[in-house]
């Protein structure tokens, strides 16, 4: 049996009221509420309005406002829609953290000391890396900014976009060498922490564009 459309815009008005905004996640629920509906109207004979009290009901634990401190806690949104985007990012948060510990670690226990040519050298390397990351995360930022379609992927951005900060520090000094020749460990670490945020946030971009060209959202 199939609904009508002012059954199916009944069910529209469901998710618009849960804001289910994202279009991933939106389009599967929509899809699994009305087949739901659909088959237990068909199976028990039941009206249209008792099948759908019934089936939102079962919905809305999935549906309610949550947080997760993966993101921060100043950011929520539907239950499965979060379980969805820590699944993809929990892997990310977890070498991040990881990107900026183990370089800060080695430098602070390994003593490195260079000849002021090396140093030299090496400093202009580490700034040129620290002003092309700086660029391509700001242009990403931007593209990311202009969208108005949202994703899970989308959100996961809006959560890591504060990363951008990461670059203003680094470009108040872009000495990584100190007058002796050795690392600023804690500026090299942050550096190495930005670099991997930023193809993070380059990643999740890309699933951004995938899922909606998925879905057939201009």
């Amino acid at each position: 049996m199939e609904l009508t459309t002012e059954q199916l815009q009944r069910v529209e008005s469901y998710l618009d009221k849960k804001e289910i905004t994202y279009i991933d996640i939106r389009t599967e629920v929509f899809d699994h509420i009305v087949s739901d509906i659909e088959t237990k109207m068909e199976d028990k004979k039941l009206d249209f309005e008792t099948v759908f009290y019934n089936v939102t009901d079962k919905w809305n634990i999935h549906l309610k406002q949550e947080s997760s401190w993966i993101f921060g806690v100043a950011y929520s949104l539907p239950k499965i829609a979060l379980e969805k985007a820590k699944r993809s990012f929990k892997k990310y948060y977890f070498i991040s953290v990881l990107s900026f510990i183990i370089p800060l670690f080695i430098l602070t226990i390994i003593d490195l000391h260079f000849t002021e040519s090396i140093k030299n050298e090496l400093n202009l390397f580490l700034q040129t890396i620290t002003v092309l990351t700086f660029i391509v995360f700001g242009l990403l930022f931007i593209l990311k900014f202009k969208e108005k379609t949202k994703t899970t992927y989308s959100f996961i951005l809006k959560t890591q976009s504060w990363n951008f900060i990461f670059g203003f520090i680094i470009l108040f000094d872009l000495d990584y060498m100190n007058k002796n020749g050795d690392f600023q460990a804690s500026q090299l670490a942050l550096l190495v922490a930005f670099v991997f945020s930023t193809y993070s946030y380059f990643h999740f971009y890309k699933k951004h564009k995938e899922a909606i060209k998925k879905y057939k959202i201009l």
